[in-house]
């Protein structure tokens, strides 16, 4: 019997959004913007994960700059992660891949720790991993800050230098560690993807409509983003006309 050869043909799946809207947050480029979060809890001292949409709109710190950060009493910097990817924890750094980052992009950013390691995500593609120290837990409670970098708790320690000059929008802290297929399906959602309802409010400590009714200091402002359909291919023919992979 002769095969049947199927020529190649891309099928295209479009992810759904809830709105053609979307509230995003402007920092500005501002070194006294900030939003105080509620502080991490005994649910998050084994395992969180922290994701958010960014946009640059400032070069003041080309490498990296601090968009969230969680200082506590008497532990040198416990956590933070900037757009690039740098990020920190239990006072240990990480250098990932180096992004090189242009102002008025928007890229996604996962950070995913538990288990003992950590792993930091851009554009749903895993950039860096390390191991995280042997037993440690997040100390708690602390202060949790987006906008700023902070060293320890309380809002004297924070390091204005390093702030956030730009846009973010869809913020979430989950209690526990994202897989790499949840954080590209995240990613694959866009800027609109309907976190709540795929994930559940029980598995999120703190989501984005959560921080849309926090108090905002200095020059946070919102603004209104377009939500465009996500496409991306999700399964082909190949040329030897076998049915590919994801």
């Amino acid at each position: 019997m002769r095969a049947l050869l199927i020529p190649f043909v891309t099928l295209l799946i479009t992810l759904p959004t809830t709105s053609s809207q979307h509230t995003a947050l402007n920092f500005g480029k501002n070194p006294s913007s900030y939003i105080l979060l509620p502080s991490f809890t005994s649910t998050q001292r084994t395992s969180f994960s922290v994701c958010a949409w960014l946009k640059r709109h400032s070069n003041h710190l080309d490498f990296y700059q601090y968009w969230i950060s969680y200082g506590v009493p008497d532990s040198f910097m416990e956590f933070g992660i900037s757009d690039s990817g740098v990020s920190y924890m239990f006072g240990d750094g990480m250098l990932p891949r180096y992004q090189w980052l242009r102002v008025e992009e928007n890229h996604h950013v996962c950070y995913a720790w538990g288990e003992g390691r950590a792993v930091v995500y851009y554009d749903g593609v895993e950039i860096g991993r390390e191991k995280t120290e042997e037993g440690r837990e997040l100390v708690t409670p602390g202060t949790l800050i987006l906008g700023q970098f902070v060293s320890y708790s309380g809002m004297e320690n924070i390091e204005r230098f390093r702030y956030f000059g730009g846009e973010m929008t869809g913020v979430y802290i989950f209690s526990g560690m994202l897989t790499e297929e949840e954080v590209e399906e995240i990613y694959r959602g866009g800027r609109c993807f309907d976190v709540v309802s795929r994930f559940g409010s029980d598995n999120i400590f703190i989501s984005w409509q959560d921080i849309l009714q926090l108090e905002r200091v200095g020059m946070v402002k919102e603004v209104e983003v377009q939500c465009s359909s996500r496409e991306r291919r999700s399964r082909k023919y190949g040329e030897s006309g076998k049915f590919g992979e994801f």
